[in-house]
């Protein structure tokens, strides 16, 4: 159903359970929050509501968000976010001995866990990514070490089993085992009725992301109050497990009819009629832009094919520098399908002057910067960098996973210093953030699936050929079909401007070569509003308005 105001409609709700269809830009994470608000006075004493994403990122924005909506206070006392392994993490923490697990020398893991144990054992590739595939399929299922060893034996994989074997032996988790065990951890009565009357209420962001697995563990860590918000057009993690078309009939069982949001406050009208070409051939409705006077001309949409990737480098490096010139708070994302895309242009921005972060490293992450400088800071001047290090993942809970996988990447990334350097004088060669802004100003270089959720005032979507967009290991029509929505996830987080690239040729072993057109270039160049010229036109006024204002 369609409302006209469907925030104030969901955050008052008397609806039990609740879902909501929330295109890009809609004001999902402020609905999460809204939410929030009008359930805390439902709460029994001592309850709290747990509000579920999938990343850091995310966890981080709806934390930022729920904090402003709440209050500090408020907050802290009655709401706790966490990612999907995060929460995992807190239940085999605190009651993994009830299923018989050692935690004393328990290994949680990392992204790598996985990926080292395979390789130790196999020098295939293609033999490595079936056992990959297999142990995930697997373990998505509530079933004991035993039982995953039985299904292996059947399924007569000797790679995934061995790794398995390993695995237990040396009492390492992989992250798919951290969700395995939850799962099982729930299916205790003493255990789930703790978690459901300890938390009145879950929120779970990005519903479309869901496995079967996921789902059932956050239904059963809360039965109270369920509220559960996404898009299914931004649907991009089949490949880690995702089943939209299975999740989503279950919660429409659950909740009902669900709240359809079709009202964006984050982009311009140019901007969503670019997303809207796209999401129209998935059978969505458009959406229109709150307030369509506010962008200046409408904002910007723009098609541009160079003949070189050098040229496309260089050229959006001198875009990016106009932008932050003309607005020293501006933000621009560059994003490609894949990160190898971004070679050439990695490679210019490294050489400019203007703020750059590279989302692929741990170390330009402002939030683990923000964490190293504040526990460095406490520290005496000639800590090294390997001294730092065991301090500051001393100081992070053990269930947070994921923060500290990331805290040892940006520790890595800080020895290539050299390990016996001052961590102050390493730390001091990264740019300190200088707001408290989710998406600080300036150039952001990052790949698609790692931009999900975010937002920059302008947009360059890049790599629109051939084998990149749609990725060149599709197999069939439903990952023709999920390459479409990575296409839309990145073309929308775009605020002001949005502009899509391809080059006409590249590099080979025997030189540049000849490359097509993405299948979808010509339905972008459709609804593109502006050639090179009127792009140019565009900025010029910008830059005109920015200066008569100061």
């Amino acid at each position: 159903m369609t409302e006209e105001n469907p925030l104030q409609l969901a955050a008052i709700s008397t609806r039990r359970n609740l879902l909501v269809v929330a295109p890009p830009g809609c004001g999902k994470t402020e609905l999460l929050a809204m939410r929030a608000a009008a359930l805390v006075p439902r709460l029994l004493p001592n309850q709290r509501i747990l509000a579920l994403t999938f990343t850091n990122r995310a966890r981080d924005n709806l934390g930022e968000r729920l904090r402003r909506i709440l209050g500090i206070q408020r907050f802290r006392r009655y709401v706790r976010v966490h990612n999907f392994h995060g929460h995992a993490a807190e239940l085999v923490l605190a009651h993994g001995r009830t299923l018989g697990m050692k935690l004393d020398d328990l290994r949680l893991p990392r992204s790598t866990t996985l990926r080292k144990a395979l390789n130790q054992f196999s020098s295939d590739s293609g033999s490595r990514d079936a056992a990959a595939a297999l142990l995930g399929k697997i373990k998505r299922e509530p079933l004991s070490d035993e039982e995953v060893l039985e299904r292996l034996d059947v399924a007569g994989d000797l790679l995934a089993k061995r790794v398995e074997v390993e695995r237990v032996a040396a009492n390492q988790l992989h992250y798919e085992d951290l969700l395995r065990y939850a799962q099982r951890l729930l299916r205790v009565d003493e255990i789930v009725n703790l978690y459901q009357q300890h938390y009145g209420a879950v929120l779970v962001d990005e519903f479309q992301d869901l496995s079967l697995q996921q789902l059932d563990i956050a239904t059963r860590s809360c039965s109270t109050s369920r509220t559960f918000a996404g898009d299914p057009l931004q649907g991009i993690y089949s490949w880690a497990g995702a089943a939209p078309k299975e999740v989503e009939p279950v919660l429409r069982a659950a909740c009902g009819e669900p709240v359809q949001l079709v009202v964006s406050y984050r982009s311009s009208p140019a901007v969503l009629g670019m997303v809207s070409g796209v999401a129209a051939r998935m059978g969505a409705a458009p959406l229109r832009a709150y307030d369509p006077s506010s962008w200046p001309d409408g904002g910007a949409s723009a098609a541009l094919v160079f003949p070189t990737l050098e040229q496309e480098a260089k050229t959006i490096l001198a875009v990016a520098e106009w932008i932050v010139r003309a607005d020293s708070a501006a933000s621009v994302g560059v994003i490609s399908r894949s990160g190898y895309r971004r070679k050439k242009i990695d490679a210019a921005f490294a050489a400019s002057t203007i703020p750059c972060r590279r989302w692929d490293l741990a170390i330009e992450d402002p939030t683990i910067l923000d964490r190293l400088r504040t526990v460095v800071a406490g520290m005496p001047p000639d800590t090294t960098v390997q001294q730092a290090r065991a301090q500051v993942l001393e100081g992070i809970d053990p269930s947070e996973v994921e923060t500290i996988e990331q805290v040892e990447d940006a520790f890595d990334q800080l020895s290539l210093k050299g390990e016996s350097t001052s961590v102050r004088g390493a730390l001091d060669q990264f740019r300190a953030r200088s707001d408290d802004a989710a998406i600080g100003p300036g150039a952001h270089l990052l790949s698609a699936h790692t931009g999900k959720g975010q937002q920059f005032d302008w947009v360059f979507v890049v790599g629109l050929e051939e084998g990149h967009v749609p990725d060149y290991r599709c197999t069939g029509d439903d990952d023709l079909a999920e390459e479409e929505r990575v296409l839309l996830v990145m073309l929308s987080r775009a605020r002001h401007g949005v502009v899509v690239t391809r080059s006409s040729t590249k590099d080979g072993r025997y030189g540049p070569w000849e490359v097509g057109a993405s299948p979808w270039w010509g339905g972008l160049t459709a609804t593109a509003l502006m050639d090179w010229n009127a792009l140019n036109a565009h900025l010029e006024q910008l830059s005109s308005r920015s200066n008569e204002s100061n």
